[in-house]
């Protein structure tokens, strides 16, 4: 009875940790390219627009699949969507250890785009919703989000191992292969559990919002400036989470150190991730949403300021340097992370619009997973050097201050209206 499986939240924890390290572990494989930068463009002989490109084809698979996703969430039974979406992911990976054509990786990341986007990720929240109570879905949520980062700490700790040991050899390129392996291997054993364990809440009436959205809906919306200033928001906050990638080749090319320590780089956003994240959902309460949101600007732009200036130094204290100035990025990145769709409702959009608006806010707030990887691609080929990455770290603090005028403009308008209520 999907009355009884709503009912566990202690029963269903289990549960809850599968789909944590599921909600993990398919990331893997489309993301894993950024954390080897170098290794990765080298062995596929990529230049850094293609490479910006791999992410565009993967990321453009995400703007439409968060109202799409839902729809098909709705009309097919979500166990079957998990099960497809972790199989095939895992033998896009399998498929990626017998290619080398640029033509061939961009269809394997929007192959990946597909499995682990739009039919996965509507999916995978209509389950979790029912593995606890209404009262409970709060410690569901956490339990789920608490668990993927501390997943994802885990196996990107597992893969840098994996490749550090093949690069001690002087044989990089089979530590690709090796990560290759790992991220394909996971995802198709979880795939294969799910047949067996994961419970089908075919029973559970979800409220269709996905599949009744009207164009009516959809103009009304985005009608409204609120919606705008909170997808600026979300723009502008999430350019950080995609460029911030590009901190590896810039510690490797720049700085000078080695691959393996230029991943670490970008591998610690994870171990950062918890406790930010869990500080800005607290502070969000206490001190106001948008107030939150002015220090996590301020922390990023001041992270970027300072890694663009360690690429002007010699001594030897820039390497602590950046690992200060990705701390603070990390830190303001991911306290903003959890507090884009809170904006929702402190803008006085109506309850009966809030999947429409959710929809419009992750299309139009999540489009750095298309642009940011292109851009930061195009600069790179264009202005070898330190001059690329510098152009770059410009665009990213040009969005960072963006979002803190809009921020400071929140908290002047909606969130001193809400305090004044």
């Amino acid at each position: 009875m999907a009355k009884e499986a709503k009912a566990g939240y202690r029963k269903n924890l289990g549960t809850i940790i599968l789909l944590s390290f599921a909600g993990s572990i398919i990331y893997g494989l489309p993301y894993f390219r950024s954390y080897y930068y170098d290794t990765y463009q080298s062995m596929y002989h990529l230049t850094n627009t293609q490479m910006g490109l791999l992410g565009s084809a993967y990321g453009l698979l995400g703007v439409f699949s968060y109202i799409i996703g839902g729809v098909l969430a709705d009309k097919i039974k979500a166990k079957r969507l998990l099960i497809f979406s972790m199989i095939a992911t895992g033998l896009g990976g399998l498929l990626h250890l017998f290619v080398n054509n640029f033509y061939a990786l961009v269809f394997i990341y929007g192959l990946w785009g597909v499995t682990s986007l739009l039919t996965f990720w509507p999916a995978l929240m209509k389950i979790v919703r029912v593995q606890a109570t209404d009262e409970e879905q709060s410690r569901a949520y956490g339990t789920f989000e608490g668990g993927r980062g501390v997943f994802n700490a885990a196996h990107l700790a597992v893969a840098t191992a994996i490749f550090g040991v093949f690069e001690a050899k002087a044989a990089p390129c089979m530590g690709i292969d090796g990560i290759i392996w790992f991220y394909s291997l996971a995802p198709l054993i979880v795939g294969i559990i799910f047949i067996f364990l994961l419970k089908e809440p075919d029973t559970i009436k979800e409220d269709g919002s996905a599949a009744k959205v009207s164009f009516k809906d959809i103009a009304s919306v985005l009608k409204m400036p609120v919606m705008w200033l909170i997808i600026i928001m979300m723009y502008t906050s999430y350019t950080f989470n995609m460029s911030s990638y590009y901190f590896t080749p810039y510690a490797s090319n720049i700085i000078g150190v080695s691959a393996v320590i230029a991943a670490v780089l970008t591998v610690m956003a994870q171990y950062v991730r918890p406790f930010a994240a869990t500080i800005g959902g607290f502070a969000g309460d206490k001190v106001g949403k948008s107030k939150t949101m002015v220090v996590g600007y301020i922390l990023m732009v001041l992270g970027v300021l300072i890694m663009d200036l360690t690429g002007k130094m010699t001594s030897d204290i820039r390497m602590t340097l950046v690992v200060a100035a990705c701390v603070l990025v990390y830190a303001g990145m991911f306290s903003n992370f959890g507090l884009y769709f809170s904006f929702i409702s402190e803008g006085g959009i109506p309850v009966e619009l809030g999947g429409v608006a959710i929809g419009m806010a992750s299309t139009f707030g999540y489009l750095p997973e298309v642009m940011s990887y292109t851009i930061a691609g195009k600069l790179l080929d264009k202005y070898p050097g330190y001059q690329g990455y510098h152009l770059n770290h410009i665009y990213m603090m040009a969005m960072g201050v963006i979002g803190l005028i809009v921020a400071i403009i929140w908290t002047k308008t909606y969130g001193k209206k809400k305090k004044e209520d």
